[in-house]
């Protein structure tokens, strides 16, 4: 079976590796400003959104290996990004996190159920489970981000 989990490994490096290039390519030619504007009240800017998912990223995978990271979940929602260049150099320094994590992967931590310390949600799933769900609550966040930036460009019209 060590095929298999190869197999996975390769699936799920390539998953991550397309949603940070859609997201270094969602950001181009932004300049702080419009990195940092929100829609109206209770929503994010492009940075909360790529700060937020990022940070989640990076729990998400280390729980479904048993590690434990220090984590500010709120500081997230508070992030400004002072250019561009910020945000692609926090894409680049997580996905070199993730695909680290991803490569250590092994069939017993897809298994194993873990429950984070501290986990706000009191979550408790089998490894699979929280490496499905940084793929999928990055996809959330990548269409939210679209989304964010249709409406900031429509805005200076």
């Amino acid at each position: 079976m060590a095929q298999g989990i190869e197999v996975l490994r390769d699936g799920l490096r390539q998953a991550l590796r397309e949603q940070h290039q859609a997201m270094r390519e969602l950001i181009q030619g932004l300049d702080a400003e419009a990195l940092n504007w929100s829609p109206g009240p209770e929503m994010n800017s492009l940075a909360v959104l790529y700060a937020h998912l990022l940070d989640a990223e990076r729990f998400l995978l280390a729980v479904a290996l048993g590690e434990t990271i220090q984590r500010d979940r709120e500081a997230a929602f508070r992030y400004q990004a002072p250019d561009t260049a910020a945000l692609l150099q926090l894409i680049d320094s997580v996905e070199a996190e993730s695909l680290a994590r991803i490569d250590r992967l092994t069939e017993e931590d897809l298994a194993t159920v873990r429950t984070p310390a501290g986990d706000r949600l009191n979550r408790r799933f089998p490894g699979i489970w929280w490496v499905l769900h940084a793929i999928e609550h990055n996809r959330e966040h990548i269409g939210q981000a679209m989304l964010t930036r249709q409406l900031c460009e429509q805005r200076a019209r």
